[in-house]
């Protein structure tokens, strides 16, 4: 009885080793794709001068890599964070769940316009000093530190952005970069309680409110920041064959590791998406990639149907919602979101006409989805007509050295909706007992 024991747990060991290797090399995979883009699209020399044009960028929003380098320095930069984020996890061998994805593929978005090995690594420095202070393995934070190079603008900014002697400049952004990564970790975790999981870019909330502490300061002693708005729409269509063939290959993926079915959809529908979800665990891996592509494809359908053009930003926008496609979003509980954004547009004159806004605040505004998901559709729709009223104002706290902003504004919408349908629903089910007790 007991080698059959030992038998079976060593088989399971096996089994969930080789699922492992499996999400790694796909992660490693879609990283190479990036960079064999990057490297394909441009001679040597452009993708070389597009790179350190990147590198040398203060970063802070809007600053889209395909107006700042070119098409090829944006997917080259993507790829090359992408694959450090991956090797670094695996290094510590943690276990690739939904929420790794969800960093994984934020990262990778991100590096679109506005993280890049420069601005990123003082932050996963930080994270790293905080685990060693506590005693705790670094593995614990690494979501953490993956997420905080939200704030990787600050470093950008504080280097190339202030008119600093190089030098000093590398010194004050990455001493400011390390502290802010060594707060992040235990804030993040306090400010979850904030918005009760009901927003899903939960660190980059934490990493806006650091960054509006970091932007009091500086203006404190007279300093100024400019909020750029470097966007290019130059490649749209190669964008848009780019990401219809990902997704594509996601969902056969998918569709093949889930052993040609589609089992598991209905539970990752069902679910409200609120903190923690992962869809990994609860319907596995082949289920999850075909999550994500759909949601990718309404993504782009989406984009399509507000006449929109595709930029660094919007690419960042989407591939991170099909990251948190593994973490949370789903059709259902990510459309109302959509809809409140669009609606709360054309009741603006200020938005009606600013397509690219609506779009971008209407695709990170899925951060919202578990409302829908857990409330109903039309608490949805309300919570994204609120994001698009509150999401344009509160950039300047931040002087866009938050990269999440619409994280940081969802994080405060989720706060102020979530105790108001608590007790909503709380004053519905003691009239429905009410009424039971009377019969």
């Amino acid at each position: 009885m007991e080698n059959k024991t030992i038998t079976l747990h060593t088989r399971n060991k096996l089994i969930n080793l080789n699922s492992q290797v499996l999400k790694y090399r796909l992660l490693i995979a879609y990283s190479l794709l990036l960079i064999l883009i990057g490297i394909c699209s441009e001679t040597p020399q452009n993708l070389w001068s597009g790179t350190v044009r990147i590198f040398t960028s203060p970063s802070n929003l809007l600053t889209d890599y395909f107006a700042v380098g070119n098409f090829g320095s944006a997917f080259f930069n993507s790829g090359i964070l992408t694959l450090a984020s991956v090797l670094l996890v695996r290094s510590r061998g943690v276990t690739v769940s939904g929420p790794l994805i969800a960093a994984f593929f934020t990262v990778s978005g991100f590096s679109f316009f506005g993280k890049n090995l420069y601005n990123s690594l003082p932050i996963i420095i930080g994270v790293y000093l905080y685990a060693k202070t506590v005693r705790k393995p670094y593995s614990q934070f690494l979501l953490v530190a993956l997420f905080g190079s939200s704030s990787s603008p600050v470093i950008s900014y504080l280097t190339f952005g202030t008119g600093l002697p190089l030098p000093l400049g590398i010194l004050l952004g990455y001493t400011v970069g390390i502290l802010v990564g060594f707060l992040l970790p235990p804030l993040a975790s306090q400010f979850l309680q904030f918005h009760q999981g009901f927003s899903l870019y939960n660190v980059g909330f934490t990493s806006g409110i650091v960054a509006m502490f970091v932007t009091s300061a500086f203006r404190l002693f007279g300093g100024d920041i400019d909020i750029p708005n470097l966007l290019s729409t130059e490649y749209h269509s190669k964008s848009a064959i780019f990401l219809f063939l990902l997704f594509t290959l996601l969902f056969v993926l998918g569709y093949l590791l889930n052993h040609r079915s589609f089992k598991g959809m209905r539970a990752i529908f069902a679910s409200s998406g609120k903190l923690v979800t992962d869809f990994v665990v609860i319907a596995e891996i082949g289920a999850t990639l075909i999550n994500m592509a759909l949601m990718g494809f309404l993504m782009l359908a989406f984009i399509f149907f507000m006449g929109g053009e595709l930029s660094g930003p919007l690419i960042g926008g989407i591939l991170t919602v099909v990251g948190f496609s593994a973490f949370g979003n789903h059709w259902r509980n990510s459309l109302p979101i959509l809809i409140g954004v669009v609606l709360a547009s054309k009741l603006s004159p200020e938005f009606s006409r600013e397509t690219f806004i609506v779009l971008l605040t209407a695709i990170f505004g899925t951060s919202l989805a578990p409302i829908s998901g857990y409330y109903g559709a039309i608490y949805g729709i309300l919570a994204g007509f609120f994001h698009m009223t509150l999401v344009s104002n509160v950039a300047y706290l931040h002087g866009g050295l938050n990269l999440y902003n619409n994280g940081f504004s969802c994080g405060f919408v989720a706060a102020f909706m979530v105790p108001l349908l608590d007790t909503i629903t709380q004053v519905k089910r003691g009239k429905k007992h009410a009424g039971k007790r009377k019969i």
